[in-house]
């Protein structure tokens, strides 16, 4: 099967997947009497809605790379000397599959006995969506196309808008303050 439409399948199959996860998630909390707020943990409310709108600007950000690596980037692409295409499905999948299951695991975490353990699996899921991401990124960066200027520019902002939110805000940020206060 072509590369590209492998990579479609995955965004749309996936993409839909970590949609409905979300869905699902809240509907859970809410179905229980709970507030989906303590998905924040003790993240301030101050910084919450910046962290919602780099979610958004992220998520625009992601448009843009994924556009380019389907339609404007070769299947014969070597990127970074060492990556072939297919490993952008590897990627995809590292970024899809943990986001797919962070909520379900910080939903369980809220609800149990808050284990060392289970927190480490949801920090291993965002770490590694983050690292993913930084990948995606340099993958981004090293195309340096010239057919495409604007897809180009953009392709790299969106994906360093959208690295920041996985691995700053997501990563960082959420991880460290989530017990603040909880």
């Amino acid at each position: 099967m072509n590369q590209k439409i492998i990579l479609g399948l995955i965004n749309l199959i996936f993409g839909s997947m970590v949609l409905l996860s979300y869905y699902y998630g809240v509907g859970k909390l809410k179905s229980a009497g709970k507030d989906p707020a303590l998905l924040w943990g003790g993240v301030p409310e101050i910084i919450q809605p910046a962290i919602v709108i780099f979610m958004f600007l992220g998520a625009i950000g992601y448009f843009f790379f994924t556009y380019n690596f389907l339609f404007n980037v070769n299947t014969d692409q070597v990127f970074l000397k060492r990556f072939n295409y297919s490993s952008l499905h590897m990627l995809y999948l590292l970024i899809f599959i943990p986001s797919m299951v962070w909520i379900g695991l910080t939903i369980d975490y809220i609800d149990s006995s808050r284990s060392l353990f289970d927190w480490a699996v949801i920090a291993i899921v965002l770490l590694t969506v983050a690292a993913a991401s930084v990948l995606l990124l340099l993958f981004s960066i090293d195309l340096k196309t010239d057919n495409n200027t604007f897809m180009y520019y953009a392709s790299v902002i969106g994906a360093a808008v959208f690295t920041f939110h996985t691995l700053f805000l997501d990563g960082l940020v959420w991880l460290s303050l989530f017990h603040r206060n909880s």
